[in-house]
Order: structure tokens, then C-alpha cells, then sequence
């Protein structure tokens, strides 16, 4: 985040202060959510293996991903799949 603010020309306490103003979380929880948004769309329009869709989404792997997407859809990657495709 520390880039952002950078580029803000803010200092990263301002930065974050004033993003979690606009937006009512911080940068790095809305960050995550954007990541597991985009997971979510790869796993409903593409056959990419979960590590695959974890890459593109701005994970390292789908060991990193797993508990952020778990956390906020409720239910693991390859099962949001599963259930997406079921029905």
C-alpha cells in the first residue's frame, strides 16, 4: 500500500485514513475482496485449475487464496465451482 500512497502523494497513514473514509474498509481488505471478486468470475467462466485462478487473481498460490475466498464466499474455491456449475 505503501506504492499507493506514493502515488497518492500521501504518507500511507494518510493514505489509509482517508481510503477507509470513502470506502469504509481498509486498503488491504478491499484489496483482498477485489482479488476473491475476480477469483469468483474465473472460477464460474473458466476451466483454470484453482492455483491457476489464484495467479491471476493477485495470489501467490491457492494456498493463499483459500482462506481469504473461504472467509468471504463461505465455502472453499473448487466447491463455489462445484455448486456454480451444478446449478
Amino acid at each position: 500500500m505503501g506504492r499507493l500512497a506514493a502515488a497518492a502523494h500521501m504518507s500511507r497513514r494518510t493514505f489509509d485514513r482517508r481510503f477507509r473514509q470513502a470506502t469504509g474498509v481498509s486498503p488491504l481488505r478491499w484489496l483482498v475482496t477485489q482479488r476473491v471478486l475476480r477469483a469468483q468470475h474465473l472460477l464460474e467462466s473458466t476451466d483454470l485449475g484453482v492455483d491457476a485462478v489464484a495467479r491471476r487473481s493477485g495470489f501467490g498460490d491457492g494456498v493463499a487464496m483459500r482462506p481469504h475466498f473461504r472467509r468471504l464466499v463461505g465455502v472453499p474455491p473448487q466447491a463455489y465451482r462445484d455448486a456454480f456449475r451444478g446449478a
